[in-house]
């Protein structure tokens, strides 16, 4: 679920085994209002800030945040395997080659990086 802050007040502290918590209810522009946990004094999130949450207990009105992960840093990962693999090939081809130097290894893997991304 997706809402906009409207109203944030703290409501003391809980403690199980995991540790002592403190409790926020926390007040959506849509009228509801759910209690979440936190090790913060103060609450995550800010007055009129959306935010995704889900709702973990309906009966006792517990919500939690939900944080999802960006996905540019899958792709970034990726291109670098793919930068690193292909300059690895380059320096295994001209490694019998004396003539070959920096430059044209790094020419070399440019190019392999190129076909590899069509």
């Amino acid at each position: 679920m997706k809402g906009k802050i409207k109203f944030i007040q703290e409501k003391g502290e809980w403690s199980n085994s995991s540790g002592t918590f403190n409790k926020f209810q926390v007040t959506f522009d849509d009228g509801q209002s759910y209690q979440f946990l936190g090790k913060s004094k103060t609450f995550k999130k800010e007055i009129g800030q959306e935010v995704e949450y889900e709702v973990t207990n309906k009966q006792f009105g517990t919500a939690r945040l939900v944080y999802t992960q960006p996905q540019a840093s899958g792709s970034n990962k990726d291109q670098l395997i793919i930068r690193q693999s292909m300059v690895k090939a380059a320096c295994d081809f001209h490694a019998s080659r004396p003539q070959s130097d920096i430059v044209t290894v790094i020419k070399d893997a440019e190019k392999l990086i190129e076909f590899i991304n069509k």
